[in-house]
């Protein structure tokens, strides 16, 4: 690093170094030295992404009611859980509650499904608080009964 260097620019250099020899050396060496068997090829967030949106029609789809209790309402946590849910690929709605609460249905894809519900019991939006969240029995069905994720008004 030379005087005028910032340490966070001498990082960025040896970061990119780094990427780059990783880079170089996976497409040296594809096969494991010791079985010799073929590694993993790594993919980019947005290949990943793609096939996980893919036609999943062989997949069973999963879906329960849930009820989020804590401070839920008044602090956008029904958008944020609309842009979760359309993130991960979940159907279904949300709504308040007169008794302070939020309660909707999911439905999604293994994967999908247990990530919303993850984020529905721990997460929430940025200044919501959880204190528990109660899920129905989870059913199976063989396809969606929702075209999308909605916020329900009444």
């Amino acid at each position: 690093m030379t005087s005028t260097e910032t340490q966070t620019e001498g990082k960025r250099k040896a970061t990119h170094s780094t990427a780059t020899d990783k880079t170089e050396s996976s497409k040296q060496h594809s096969k494991n030295e010791n079985t010799g068997e073929q590694e993993p090829r790594r993919i980019s967030n947005s290949e990943f992404q793609k096939r996980g949106s893919a036609d999943r029609t062989d997949e069973p789809v999963f879906s329960c009611k849930f009820e989020v209790f804590g401070i839920v309402q008044g602090v956008s946590f029904r958008m944020y859980t609309l842009r979760r849910a359309q993130k991960l690929g979940i159907r279904g709605w949300c709504k308040n509650t007169t008794e302070n609460t939020v309660n909707g249905e999911i439905q999604g894809h293994r994967h999908s499904f247990e990530s919303m519900r993850l984020w529905l019991k721990h997460t929430g939006s940025p200044t919501s608080r959880i204190d528990k969240c109660i899920f129905g029995e989870t059913t199976e069905l063989s396809d969606f009964t929702y075209s999308n994720f909605s916020i329900v008004v009444d």
